[in-house]
């Protein structure tokens, strides 16, 4: 019998709970005041989750009318009057998506330049210090036009005022033709960023008055945006730009702003990335999706040069008012924010702000709220509930996302499932008061048996569970790490000892499987853990894939002059390093035949993909050889057909490859390439999806072991 307590953990910690349970009444107290604790909680909690799923639900629902205003609304209308409980949105970065009042402003600012322009209604100028420069600042009047009343109210005349300051020396005035291209440049990005921030806000049709009105800046012959195919989309087709300069920007993916002198006119040609937020209307298969063709007076632009400090801060203030009257037609104060955000990155700009009819400052990016739950929630998409005290006063908060409907796609995009995270947030103040009221009645009971309860476990747990349980925790964190050679030592003949033992068991076996990876390519490996029970089959299936052979050129040679010890450490740099290759670009290591290498590729890109593979390997190893003064070099052969994939050999003893006609032919054009040398077949070459991106040479037909007739060859250069 005491052999049998001995040997089975169950009656352990029988006598653990036998032990507790007389150790008094106590136990139940503490239970029961648990009980009642828990009650209240799961009511409290039950009442923030239907707080937080009506507030959910009339979100979604107000957000579909596509007005954020009407959203930012409903929202404060719900913090004001409901008094459960508070509301923060959250979007995927964590910024607060419909900030609280006052949020966004500052206050107080205090102006005189500010309050002198909304009172005459009329344009200020300064000369402003900061340190040892001084710069001329611009204040323009936002007058309050039609366009904008259903907004603001219609007997304002003024919606605010603009300020606007230039570093005094960021245009080199030495330089005439560079002094005109950064004006081109910084106005024709002005324009850039509003038409991407008009367009991120689901107003296309605004674009059209941000280019109407941007033709009447002084200096600005034209605006106009074409298509990543160079078909013009926006603005007068008169004096269209060159469809095939237009394709050649496109297709060179590059940001970089290039010029166009054509008589007196000058040219911006602004690329439009195609950023992850573009790619819900114009898709994820291009990096580009347009250019914006600013065309300038040239003449005009040097006339700016005479007085640039304040007649330059003119014409940019223009440009930079014409894009945030358009962005305020979108309806979107986070528009407006992140445009004046973006603008402040402009070179040239020094001071850039918005002013209200109350002189307080506008359209500012707070800084994200700090809440690291954010990322669990995003990434299981659950409800998360968990309990935080501010202000030394515990609040109950519910965090709940917002999914990413097909009918949000247009104003959110579909590249990711959640728009939104609600936070809802209610004070313990009164459940906690009750749940104190509680425990204070049974304190001295509850202390003695929790007491009590940590001595047992203390004394006993700590020997027969928590030791060894460590132990076996030490093991699977060393083989975590990669230390294989990790071993549990208990001696207890219970169920946690035995636990022990299979963990020994356990990484035996891993190591053994660890070692024997190494030796099989990893078709081998998956084949392997796709198996049943009864094992793998010999046997195959047709396949379409991509044969790659690489042979070193000049290997016997090397091997005939150095020691053997050599010769088998370089011919493993060589494998090791086109291996690497291999893997980089997602092909898979089938066997080595002496010094020749033998990979598979698959999938769609599986030709290209061998292309870059070869075309690495062979500039890899050329500059490995030129460092290690050898005349070592590699041929390949790529070869794309119908082949045999599967288990080859017998059922003690087995080869995962690949075999057929295509492997061969494959073979044979890695025997005919000479080192340095990429040959690639014609089939391979037809099945290219990009073939543009790569040099391809077409030889003289090859006539190899096995083929009727000579088979067109391809070199890569």
């Amino acid at each position: 019998m005491f052999r049998k307590i001995q040997t089975r953990l169950e009656f352990k910690i029988l006598l653990l709970i036998l032990a507790v349970l007389l150790g008094g009444f106590g136990s139940y107290v503490i239970l029961t005041i648990q009980k009642e604790s828990d009650a209240l909680l799961n009511e409290h909690q039950g009442k923030l989750q239907l707080f937080s799923e009506t507030m959910m639900a009339g979100i979604r629902n107000v957000m579909l009318t596509g007005k954020a205003p009407i959203a930012s609304a409903f929202v404060n209308d719900a913090r004001e009057n409901l008094s459960f409980g508070s509301v923060t949105i959250y979007d995927q970065k964590g910024k607060e998506v419909f900030l609280r009042e006052g949020e966004g402003m500052r206050k107080n600012i205090n102006d005189p330049m500010v309050q002198s322009v909304l009172s005459s209604r009329e344009m200020k100028s300064t000369m402003m210090n900061d340190g040892n420069e001084a710069m001329w600042t611009r204040y323009e009047p936002l007058m309050n036009q039609q366009q904008c009343w259903r907004c603001h109210e219609r007997k304002e005349q003024l919606r605010g005022v603009l300020q606007l300051a230039l570093h005094p020396d960021v245009i080199q005035t030495g330089d005439n033709d560079n002094a005109a291209k950064q004006m081109s440049k910084e106005i024709g990005n002005v324009l850039a960023t509003g038409f991407r921030t008009i367009m991120i806000g689901g107003k296309g049709e605004e674009v059209d008055t941000l280019i109407e009105n941007a033709n009447v800046i002084p200096a600005i012959a034209q605006a106009q945006v074409y298509d990543r195919f160079g078909s013009l989309v926006y603005g007068s087709s008169k004096n269209e730009a060159e469809q095939n300069n237009l394709v050649e920007i496109l297709k060179t993916k590059s940001e970089s702003i290039l010029f166009e002198e054509n008589g007196k006119l000058l040219r911006s040609f602004i690329p439009l990335k195609n950023e992850e937020r573009c790619q819900v209307c114009h898709g994820a298969g291009n990096p580009m999706r347009g250019v914006l063709v600013v065309g300038f007076y040239k003449d005009s632009l040097l006339q700016f040069l005479s007085d640039h400090p304040k007649r330059y801060t003119t014409v940019l203030q223009e440009a930079v008012l014409e894009g945030f009257q358009s962005i305020m037609l979108v309806g979107k104060a986070s528009s407006a924010r992140n445009y004046m955000d973006e603008l402040r990155t402009i070179p040239s700009i020094h001071t850039l702000r918005v002013f209200d009819t109350e002189g307080n400052e506008r359209f500012l990016n707070p800084l994200p709220r700090e809440r690291t739950q954010l990322p669990e929630i995003l990434k299981t998409r659950k409800p998360l509930e968990f309990f935080e005290k501010i202000n030394g006063e515990d609040f109950m908060v519910r965090l709940s996302v917002l999914p990413n409907e097909n009918r949000c796609y247009t104003c959110h995009g579909k590249n990711n499932d959640v728009r939104a995270v609600v936070e809802v947030s209610s004070s313990m103040k009164t459940i906690n008061a009750a749940i104190n009221a509680n425990k204070i009645r049974s304190v001295v009971i509850g202390f003695l048996t929790a007491l009590f309860i940590w001595f047992a476990i203390r004394l006993f747990m700590r020997s027969v569970v928590v030791n060894p349980v460590r132990a076996i925790e030490a093991v699977a964190s060393k083989v975590g790490q990669g230390n294989f050679s990790a071993h549990a030592n208990l001696n207890s003949l219970d169920e946690i000892g035995n636990l022990g033992r299979s963990v020994n068991d356990m990484v035996q076996g891993l190591r053994e499987r660890f070692h024997l990876e190494k030796f099989v390519s990893q078709q081998t490996v998956d084949a392997v853990k796709r198996a049943d029970m009864q094992g793998i089959k010999l046997g195959g299936e047709r396949k379409v894939a991509t044969v790659f052979f690489s042979d070193i050129r000049g290997f016997t040679a090397f091997s005939e002059k150095v020691e053997p010890e050599k010769v088998v450490s370089m011919l493993n740099i060589y494998l090791s390093k086109q291996t690497e290759i291999v893997r980089k670009f997602g092909g898979d290591i089938d066997k080595y035949v002496g010094d020749e290498l033998v990979a598979v590729f698959e999938g769609s890109a599986m030709v290209e993909n061998a292309i870059r593979a070869a075309l690495e390997i062979q500039e890899t190893l050329k500059i490995f050889s030129e460092m290690e003064s050898t005349s070592i070099a590699v041929g390949i052969g790529i070869n794309t057909g119908e082949m045999i994939m599967g288990a080859m050999g017998s059922a003690e003893r087995m080869d995962y490859t690949v075999i057929g006609d295509n492997v061969n032919l494959g073979a044979r054009l890695c025997s005919a390439a000479k080192g340095g040398q990429i040959l690639l077949s014609e089939f391979s070459v037809n099945v290219l999806q990009e073939r543009a991106l790569f040099n391809l040479l077409s030889l003289e037909p090859l006539v190899v072991k096995g083929k009727e007739h000579p088979v067109n060859v391809y070199e890569v250069q």
